[in-house]
């Protein structure tokens, strides 16, 4: 009856998933061989079933990349932003940072804190004392930028800015800094932010001269990530013996004796007083740490609400594709597996053909999607950190790991929801579809 009804395709097709479904052996060696023939056999039968059916092949994968992939970027820069604001909080060392007034010509108050854009600003040292007064205040420390550096007069291969620290009355740097750390720099030394480079053999290059690194900070999210700390007065002398930077000390005074900005602390029930004060004394301006995060936060709040909404439209999308596939598949394809029944394939193993198939396709596209995910979040995150100022730490290996895992677990189950209805309608295959339909391509 088969013979009349088909193909000589599907007798050769019948014959060679036979000798693999059923075997030829003798009962003492044809267990183990069938194990393998059946093996052998539903991995090509899987292969050839994706390229029987290329277009809905390629969607699904497409469908699953872009999905890990948004889902990938997403959640690494949600993650950085996240930890990039907690430490900030944590490791930012004071409550306010005090400027010159004019000093919103230059930067926002989000670059001052969190990047290491360059700045040229200054005033005198007197207005450390007169903000150390200030009632409320309980701890104050100048800081001098020096100015910020580049390839083309340091070893660093990234803007780095060069701050000049007070290591007598210190409290935003020191807490960053090893236990070891004797608690002053030497002349010919500095110490580095986390995301420094350009460091060879213990040493970095400055203006020209090595300086040794004695230690490299903590990761605080903000602006000393991306800086060079040395001691005040080497910063000074530095600065003054830069060409061109004569006309500020002609407007300012004596480098010796200026200051870049103040950090302050102050006590929790004060801050509103501190910055009443603040505010009447027209020559300086300052930024809140606090405020500042919440705002860059706040900024970007459109791009995560973006970012999030896509991942999980696109997820809905891989699901209904995923489902819309296997859900009819059984019956679509009802003479093709139960030809495989009538020839030996037990309900186990026709599971196994369309489960495999949904592994095949999701696995692929995690790997695709995966290393997408890893290029748009370099991308997507190099773009916000050019436009937008706020604190950003980049996720450790282990928590990157973890969250890959995540997404992985995740397609895992939406995959087994889209095939458990296909899973179950196996058991009413009826094998004689495969002798009454000669249509087996």
């Amino acid at each position: 009856m088969m013979t009349q009804g088909g193909s000589p395709r599907l007798i050769a097709l019948t014959s060679r998933l036979s000798e693999r479904f059923v075997g030829r052996k003798p009962r003492c060696t044809r267990e183990k061989s069938r194990d393998e023939g059946k093996g052998k056999a539903l991995g090509s039968l899987i292969l050839r079933s994706l390229r029987m059916r290329k277009v809905q092949t390629a969607s699904i994968i497409a469908s699953v990349a872009l999905s890990a992939a948004l889902i990938l970027a997403f959640g690494l820069v949600y993650g950085g932003v996240t930890k990039g604001i907690e430490l900030s909080g944590e490791r930012g060392g004071a409550d306010i940072m005090v400027v010159p007034a004019d000093a919103e010509k230059y930067l926002t108050g989000a670059d001052l804190l969190f990047t290491g854009a360059p700045v040229s600003m200054y005033m005198t040292e007197d207005e450390v004392r007169a903000v150390s007064d200030i009632e409320g205040v309980t701890r104050v420390t100048g800081q001098f930028f020096s100015q910020t550096l580049d390839q083309s007069c340091c070893s660093a291969t990234s803007p780095t800015r060069l701050i000049g620290v007070d290591f007598t009355t210190d409290f935003v740097v020191t807490p960053l800094l090893d236990e070891g750390f004797a608690g002053e720099l030497g002349a010919n030394e500095v110490v580095v932010g986390s995301r420094v480079d350009g460091i060879s053999q213990g040493q970095i290059s400055i203006l020209g001269k090595p300086y040794n690194v004695v230690s490299t900070m903590a990761e605080s999210g903000g602006e000393l990530d991306e800086s060079i700390v040395m001691d005040i007065d080497t910063a000074r002398e530095i600065s003054r013996n830069t060409d061109g930077n004569e006309r500020y000390w002609d407007m300012y005074g004596d480098p010796s004796e200026l200051v870049s900005c103040i950090m302050v602390e102050i006590d929790d029930e004060q801050l509103t007083r501190v910055e009443t004060k603040l505010n009447l004394m027209r020559e300086l301006s300052y930024v809140e740490h606090s405020e500042t995060a919440e705002r860059a936060q706040a900024q970007l709040k459109a791009v995560f609400v973006l970012l999030a909404g896509s991942a999980v439209l696109m997820l809905v999308v891989t699901l209904l594709q995923i489902f819309a596939r296997f859900y009819s598949c059984v019956w679509d394809r009802k003479s093709e597996l139960a030809l495989y029944r009538a020839i030996g394939a037990s309900k186990s193993d026709i599971r196994k053909l369309i489960g495999g198939e949904v592994c095949c396709l999701v696995v692929i596209g995690l790997v695709v999607g995966l290393a997408l995910g890893a290029v748009a979040y370099e991308s997507l995150i190099s773009l916000l950190l050019d436009t937008l100022a706020f604190p950003f730490v980049g996720l450790g290996a282990p928590a990157v790991a973890v969250f890959c895992l995540g997404i992985i677990a995740l397609f895992a189950f939406v995959s087994f929801l889209s095939v458990v209805w296909p899973l179950r309608q196996v058991g009413r295959l009826d094998p004689s579809l495969a002798m009454q339909q000669g249509d087996i391509d």
